[in-house]
């Protein structure tokens, strides 16, 4: 007998730290939010249906109003984190204006001698709700979470599902029996799944992380030279003769100030979205083809001409900071390579994605080169030797910005002229 009790207590308390441990790894470790909000939600939630379980009875007692709260506040901090919401004083106040009901309910139901499953039945439309519009939000993720997500998905169905047939089950005995194990079978695979994701999410922004940091320093290393250039040969003409060279050296320190608050931003860049989930900001279209025009017709020394635009003035797209860089890549790799002109032109494919296509006339690019910009995963793989850093980064920030890519020939005559981009945006309202 006291052998057993030594097994179920080392049991309970191994089953309290593992708990603990992934709970508080949750919490403390995850970069999304959400899953601080479903960590905290879970368990609060198990706990209190493990209590209910614990504390059996026939009719309602006072105790039922704690395990009625608790599974409340867990369900509807899951349902918070889901949606993003952020837990103010008013959501605090929602939270214990709940709480407040709930007791009333709980002791209203004890004066007038009410049947448990008649308060549970109350709550349990909630639950129902909030975890079929979780399983919704979820499997709305763009991101590739494999069968982590499909789990998670089936674990709040699950769930839901059987909070909806609870009035129904709750009057029979042998029926109820089989509702608690489902119940507590689907909080085990939600609360795993969960577990789950945040490991293959921490992965993923780890791996994010890493490439945001490669191609950030990669850009600063490659884009700042061209600063450098402007200001260099705006000093170099200081020194011919019969030149205003006050104009010259006001081109140099605009260059040079340029360049410092491209590093700027750069590093205020990186650390955002090294630290932060990544969001993406509507911006509107045209004004970036502008900048990263007249960027382009100072560095190469072009006129308006060379670069025809042919874009809305009311176009709007969800994309990242970092998209000036990338079509500024593209346009510093047309007329780095001998293209003596360059057209912009917007394509409304559909009401959610705008697609823009770039030609130009610098005698194209070779097909390995147009194979690794259309692979999707050709930065985890070896890369070629030759490949300038210029494709690299386009190739890299099209995946940071979400902008689809695709490369292929401009042809005249049936010859190869130049190369086309086209890049797909989704659009903002």
């Amino acid at each position: 007998m006291q052998t057993q009790i030594v097994i179920d207590y080392i049991m309970l308390v191994a089953f309290a730290t593992l708990y603990g441990t992934v709970t508080w790894s949750l919490i403390r470790y995850s970069t999304r939010e959400r899953y601080r909000y479903w960590a905290i939600g879970w368990v609060i939630y198990s706990l209190a249906g493990l209590s209910g379980v614990l504390t059996p009875s026939e009719g309602l007692i006072l105790f039922d109003a704690i395990t009625i709260a608790g599974l409340y506040v867990g369900s509807t901090l899951i349902i918070d984190g889901s949606r993003g919401k952020r837990l103010t004083k008013n959501r605090i106040l929602i939270y214990l204006s709940g709480v407040i009901i709930i007791t009333g309910f709980v002791v209203v139901g004890i004066f007038l001698n009410l049947p448990f499953y008649l308060i549970f039945s109350l709550l349990g439309f909630h639950i129902a709700y909030v975890c079929i519009l979780s399983a919704k939000i979820v499997y709305e993720i763009q991101e590739p979470l494999g069968q982590p997500k499909i789990w998670l998905i089936g674990g709040l169905t699950t769930c839901g599902l059987s909070w909806l047939i609870f009035p129904a089950v709750a009057v029979i005995p042998e029926i109820y029996s089989v509702f608690l194990i489902v119940q507590a079978t689907s909080v085990i695979v939600t609360g795993a799944s969960m577990v789950t994701l945040f490991m293959r999410t921490v992965t993923r922004d780890l791996e994010k992380q890493h490439q945001v940091t490669q191609i950030t320093s990669g850009l600063v290393q490659h884009d700042i030279r061209n600063y450098i250039q402007v200001a260099r040969l705006a000093l170099d003409l200081t020194e011919k003769p019969g030149l205003v060279n006050d104009h010259w050296i006001d081109v140099a320190s605009d260059s040079l100030d340029d360049a410092r608050k491209f590093v700027d931003e750069m590093r205020e860049v990186t650390a955002i979205m090294t630290r932060l989930e990544s969001k993406d900001e509507a911006q509107n279209l045209l004004t970036i083809m502008s900048s990263v025009e007249n960027r382009v017709i100072m560095e190469y020394s072009l006129t308006h001409e060379q670069i025809r635009l042919q874009i809305s003035e009311n176009t709007n797209i969800l994309t990242c900071r970092l998209v000036k860089e990338l079509l500024w890549n593209i346009f510093d790799n047309a007329f780095k390579h001998g293209s003596d002109r360059l057209n912009v032109v917007e394509i409304k494919s559909n009401g959610s994605q705008t697609k823009l296509e770039i030609s130009d006339r610098g005698g194209g690019v070779s097909e390995e080169i147009k194979k690794f910009l259309n692979n999707s995963d050709s930065l985890s793989e070896p890369i070629a030797p030759g490949l300038g850093l210029g494709l690299i980064l386009i190739r890299g920030l099209s995946l940071m910005c979400r902008v689809q890519l695709n490369v292929d020939d401009v042809i005249e005559e049936s010859t190869v002229v130049g190369t086309k981009y086209t890049l797909g945006f989704r659009t903002s309202d």
